[in-house]
């Protein structure tokens, strides 16, 4: 899986949320945080 905010590769044992349904994995907390604040942004990259 690849961290939404930055792209970094990361395992299920990082960070991690939900958001509509679909759980993001993150490779740290600042970059779970970035996502919490703005998903749209990140969300929209993935398109």
């Amino acid at each position: 899986m690849k961290d939404p905010v930055c792209g970094t590769e990361v395992s299920d044992k990082g960070e991690s949320l939900t958001h509509n349904g679909k759980e993001y994995q993150f490779c740290c907390a600042s970059c779970r945080w970035a996502f919490e604040k703005n998903p749209e942004q990140f969300v929209e990259k993935e398109s």
